[in-house]
């Protein structure tokens, strides 16, 4: 761990902090007991404003080698995500005529559920950059090769040497908040491109986050909350240019950047302008008010509850929302999950063990807490489909009760 004391976006030292979370586990670092002494490895999670810029950032930088050589979370396991890349897929290929000819790199791939889809739609040769090994080989299982590092200029570099040639289009969905160097991510994307291709980045909007309280997506992996105003700074830095922005709806709230050569759309413009309400640290103070409401209040509902109680998806951000309200072992009976490499184990910091759909289904609780809030919806469907009865419980942005 290191502490992080300027501003990743554009070097200034002006960071106030807004909101301390206190001392929480590594999210994706699962114990392999209850005596993993995992489960006792903390760090302060605490976010800071850089007033000069408006980048959100954690006040720690943990090294990336420990989070993510092994990485336990799967894109492929949502049917919500895989159709959300199968919409991309259809809508880039149309926006920048892909096909067979074209070449398409996606930065941390996982286990290439982006990628299969993009193969599938446009036909295009493509190639996964993901450091995580185990996902590696799932994503090489599916037919989409995987170059095993992480996204630097010595990667893209390498790359160009070992004969691959530049892209016409190079993906990051939910990474580019991971990044500490993110000058040299974007140089690097810079490098690997063709001068007429594009950088397509997607991340969940700072916005949204505030908006709709989702303080629950503050873990280590997140290193930065990202608007459309400081990454167009980076993105200028480095001779590119943000050229389009959309919103999405995927993981409570996205936006897909579109990074090239050219002239920026009145999008970029709309986009900067309504972050103009955030350029204060005052909307920032109010947002850490609202969550520690939302934790009491989540606290005191399950409290309140008579009968047993679960939870669905040993999510990293299930683990924020569990850890900061103080919810433990002793409330919750389990978490079910169907990524294989997280059941069996435990949740670190809450002690509560993480079983499958078939162990859910034997010994169902009167209430399940769907920590995946972002794909509730898919969630509950599956749970009904498989004979649940009992009720839900949705979290954020408020605590509510459904059948």
């Amino acid at each position: 761990m290191k502490n992080h004391t300027h501003c990743r976006a554009c070097g200034s030292e002006k960071l106030t902090p807004y909101l301390d979370l206190g001392l929480l586990p590594l999210s994706n670092n699962l114990a392999t007991s209850t005596l993993d002494p995992i489960h006792l490895q903390t760090y302060p999670l605490k976010v800071m404003l850089c007033e000069d810029c408006g980048l959100s950032q954690l006040s720690v930088v943990i090294a990336p080698e420990i989070l993510f050589s092994h990485y336990v979370y799967r894109s492929s396991i949502s049917k919500s995500y895989v159709d959300h890349c199968r919409k991309m897929a259809v809508s880039l290929k149309e926006k920048f005529g892909l096909n067979e000819n074209s070449f398409h790199i996606d930065i941390a791939g996982n286990d290439g559920a982006l990628l299969q889809q993009f193969k599938e739609v446009t036909g295009a040769r493509v190639l996964n950059i993901d450091p995580a090994e185990n996902l590696a080989a799932i994503s090489e299982a599916m037919g989409i090769p995987v170059f095993t590092e992480f996204w630097s200029i010595d990667c893209a570099n390498r790359l160009l040497r070992s004969g691959h040639g530049q892209a016409d289009l190079i993906t990051a969905t939910n990474v580019f908040a991971h990044v500490d160097n993110v000058k040299d991510f974007i140089a690097a994307a810079k490098i690997m491109l063709k001068p007429s291709g594009r950088l397509v980045l997607e991340f969940p909007y700072l916005v949204d986050f505030i908006e709709n309280k989702e303080f629950d997506t503050i873990y280590f992996e997140h290193l930065s909350y990202f608007s459309v105003y400081p990454l167009s700074l980076l993105c200028k830095n480095a001779g590119l240019e943000i050229l389009h922005v959309e919103k999405h709806e995927i993981h409570g709230g996205s936006v897909r950047v579109f990074i090239g050569n050219g002239v920026k759309d009145e999008t970029v413009f709309n986009f900067i302008l309504k972050e103009h309400q955030y350029g204060s640290i005052v909307p920032y103070q109010k947002f850490a008010d609202d969550v520690r409401k939302t934790i009491h209040d989540f606290t005191e509902g399950i409290n309140s509850l008579d009968g047993t109680i679960a939870a669905f998806a040993a999510s990293a951000k299930g683990n924020t929302l569990l850890n900061t309200a103080g919810i433990t072992v002793g409330r919750i009976k389990y978490i079910v999950d169907e990524t294989p490499e997280k059941i069996g184990k435990y949740s670190p910091g809450t002690f509560i063990p993480i079983v499958s759909m078939h162990d859910f289904m034997r010994n169902p609780p009167d209430y399940l807490i769907i920590l995946s809030w972002n794909f509730k919806e898919e969630i509950i469907a599956k749970c009904k489909a498989a004979g649940y009865v009992g009720k839900f419980i949705i979290p954020i942005p408020d605590f509510i009760i459904v059948d």
